[in-house]
């Protein structure tokens, strides 16, 4: 059992904690299976439970002995029907009123104002779009609708509403009261849900500033809007990670749109050099079955060659009967796709030729990569202060492991995120150019990425003292 390095696996597995998985035996399992990176779902969770939870992780991190990383994923302005609402079924043809829940509508939808925020004309979608109504007229506090699509609506179910741009705040009073316990826990990013526009990843980080400390955010893709043209740069420009969260993104759009909105995000975001989780519904069956479906398999795989960086379980591991054995799938099919004669010539491993705004860094990282194909070097070594070295290195998807050597514990974890990096922690700092290849030597030798002999390929800025941007790159031979 056990998922090490020395398997080269480039894509990183995300698992969810919930009731199935949230205690030391069941994470540390996770974790020695291929887990990266713990989720924390906000939406599930009190504010108060957010530290236990980033401990948690914290203590599967020191008994398997390498970087682990820990994310909030903050719930955002998510429409449900009211829990209380009492069930009831919607017929195609006929009409319903939507309120909340002092109006006495048939469906009640918690934190909105119907009239407000359904004109005359759009479509309410309710249960990941399995029901759609279109609202006919607004009825004092309430809207009628006709039922497009029916079926059973119970408390706590999802509503979209696709065809406007909502007036609802990117952060809602729990998302708020989360954050700050996250971040008081050391939390290593916060991904932010239904964003629609570049200045929601703002808002969030400003309130991050405000509050005293910062940490990457992950913007989810969900909304119609925000994968559209005039948005998605702009959004991947103020973000430090991306998610194509596919189930809501596919009740705003539609489900034959999610597989080609997937390749458009994830190239606009290998392009800018802002890494990608691709989530939602991977191994859905092994909830309760012990094994994937083909199609599973098949899903997860197209992740692989599409380019993420990272693959996310949900309730596979937050609630299912089969939490480790879903990660353990995982990594299978990840390994496998990645063992594809093709797989350097997909999307995922070409060339990636986009300009970024650090162009001497990058210019370095693709040198960097091309060094490694043409040399057969047996890794890159980077020495990073901040990360940024490694995730551009990860850009240019070089043929080998990218051993990421980082005085900072922070930015290790943040890098457990990222394809192809292994990062490590160390307690030297080096001084000059020498020192940095003899510590990335020695590095290399532990990690049992390479051998006496064989060639390194080493990045890093210099003068190193100034912690300047990367613009150094050498190839050394091993000692031996």
């Amino acid at each position: 059992m056990g998922d090490t390095h020395g398997d080269l696996r480039r894509v990183k597995i995300v698992a969810t904690l919930g009731p199935a998985s949230a205690n030391p035996e069941a994470a540390e399992l996770l974790a020695r299976e291929g887990v990266n990176v713990f989720r924390l779902n906000a939406a599930h969770l009190k504010a108060e439970q957010i530290p236990t939870h980033v401990e948690l992780v914290r203590s599967v991190e020191a008994a398997v002995g390498h970087p682990l990383a820990v994310f909030c994923d903050l719930a955002g302005p998510k429409l449900r029907v009211a829990k209380s609402a009492r069930p009831i079924s919607l017929v195609g043809g006929a009409t319903a009123t939507i309120g909340d829940p002092a109006s006495g509508a048939d469906v009640i939808v918690e934190g909105m104002d119907p009239v407000r925020e359904c004109p005359v004309g759009s479509r309410v979608l309710v249960h990941d779009g399995k029901i759609v109504v279109r609202v006919t007229a607004a009825v004092g506090a309430m809207v009628r609708a006709e039922v497009v699509r029916g079926g059973d609506v119970a408390g706590g179910m999802g509503v979209n509403l696709p065809d406007v741009e909502t007036s609802l705040p990117s952060l809602t009073q729990h998302d708020l009261e989360c954050l700050a316990a996250a971040l008081d826990a050391g939390i290593d990013a916060c991904s932010l849900s239904f964003v629609r526009r570049a200045q929601d990843v703002t808002a969030l980080r400003e309130h991050m500033v405000r509050h005293g400390r910062t940490v990457p955010i992950i913007a989810k893709l969900e909304k119609a809007q925000a994968v559209s043209q005039d948005a998605l740069l702009p959004i991947l420009a103020a973000s430090d990670l991306v998610m194509v969260a596919r189930g809501d993104l596919g009740a705003e759009t539609s489900p034959e749109m999610v597989p080609v909105l997937q390749k458009r995000i994830l190239q606009a975001a290998r392009a800018a050099g802002v890494p990608a989780i691709t989530a939602t519904e991977m191994l859905e069956s092994m909830i309760h079955e012990p094994r994937p479906t083909r199609a599973e398999a098949n899903d997860v795989a197209n992740a692989v060659f599409d380019g993420s960086d990272a693959v996310m379980l949900s309730a596979e591991t937050a609630v299912g009967d089969h939490p480790v054995m879903a990660v353990a799938a995982c990594a299978r099919i990840v390994r496998e796709a990645e063992r594809h004669p093709e797989f350097r010539t997909s999307w995922a491993a070409a060339p990636c030729r986009a300009a970024v705004p650090d162009l001497v860094s990058d210019a370095v990282a693709e040198a960097a990569a091309e060094a490694v194909a043409h040399l057969g070097a047996k890794t890159v070594v980077c020495f990073t202060q901040s990360g940024r070295t490694a995730r551009l290195v990860a850009r240019h998807r070089p043929a080998t492991p990218i051993l990421a050597l980082t005085p900072r514990i922070e930015v290790a974890r943040a890098l457990s995120l990222v394809w192809g990096v292994i990062p490590r922690v160390v307690n030297e700092q080096p001084d000059d150019h020498e020192e940095v290849v003899h510590l990335a030597e020695r590095a290399a030798l532990h990690e049992r990425l390479a051998a006496p002999g064989d060639l390194l390929v080493v990045t890093h800025g210099a003068p190193v003292t100034a912690q300047p941007l990367t613009n150094l790159m050498r190839v050394h031979r091993v000692a031996g």
